[in-house]
């Protein structure tokens, strides 16, 4: 007889708490990013241009996810969220310590030499991160195609909290980056006839909106993937390709 597979109610619930964090998230990202603009002395159209990129492409990243979070024949949707996206938040306040640790710090503390150790140890993690979260849920729920989207939200969570990092370094803190002697050695052999605020901002904002959307989602979709197919291959090889729920259910 034919194998009926079901699922239970729970995995296609939709969660409260991630629709709340990402509305936030992505709200604060575009709030600090125009406070950003607004705080430079010298009126610029290319960090207001910048700014305001960021700003409406954060928020429609949100409401996109609302969306996708919201969409009722999405199955294993609480697994995938719970895991992609909690994780992904988690990965996004890493990142924040990243930029506070190469921005904030001392100098003496944050040499070029330890920055570039916690940039790619922190990128390592990430990634690491996502892969084995990605395939995780593919190998849990017996679908690829979870996986993938794990990756996806594991990067959308760590996107927004990176950005929302670099938008608030800039909205609050831009001071700190202009003192610092790596920023100032690149802004006199690059562009020492441009206003320091605004050659700080323009660079800053650049690396927030790649944070979002190439270190993030793009990243999370790419890990994700590769996760997922490595994950299918050890359900195949398990000899049984049903979700973990419809098992339970027998």
């Amino acid at each position: 007889m034919p194998t009926v597979v079901i699922v239970g109610m729970e995995e296609t619930a939709v969660p409260a708490w991630p629709r709340r964090v990402l509305v936030v998230s992505g709200v604060l990202v575009g709030v600090f990013a125009l406070v950003a603009a607004a705080r430079v002395p010298v009126a610029d159209s290319s960090v207001w241009l910048e700014a305001s990129t960021v700003a409406v492409s954060a928020l429609v990243l949100v409401a996109a996810a609302w969306w996708m979070a919201g969409r009722s024949a999405t199955i294993d949707r609480r697994t995938v969220l719970l895991w992609g996206l909690g994780w992904g938040f988690g990965l996004g306040a890493l990142w924040i310590a990243e930029i506070a640790f190469n921005n904030v710090t001392p100098p003496t503390v944050s040499t070029a030499s330890n920055r570039g150790v916690v940039d790619n140890v922190t990128w390592a993690v990430v990634g690491l991160a996502t892969f084995v979260t990605a395939a995780w849920v593919t190998v849990r729920t017996g679908r690829w195609r979870s996986g993938l989207r794990a990756g996806v939200w594991s990067g959308v969570g760590s996107g927004l909290g990176a950005s929302l990092g670099g938008a608030a370094l800039l909205a609050f803190l831009r001071s700190d980056v202009e003192r610092d002697p790596l920023m100032l050695s690149e802004w006199q052999q690059r562009a020492s006839d441009m206003d320091l605020a605004t050659y700080v901002t323009r660079e800053t904002m650049a690396g927030v909106g790649g944070h979002l959307w190439v270190l993030g989602i793009a990243q999370g979709a790419v890990v994700g993937l590769a996760a997922a197919s490595l994950g299918i291959v050890v359900v195949r090889l398990r000899g049984d390709s049903r979700p973990t729920a419809a098992r339970s259910a027998q």
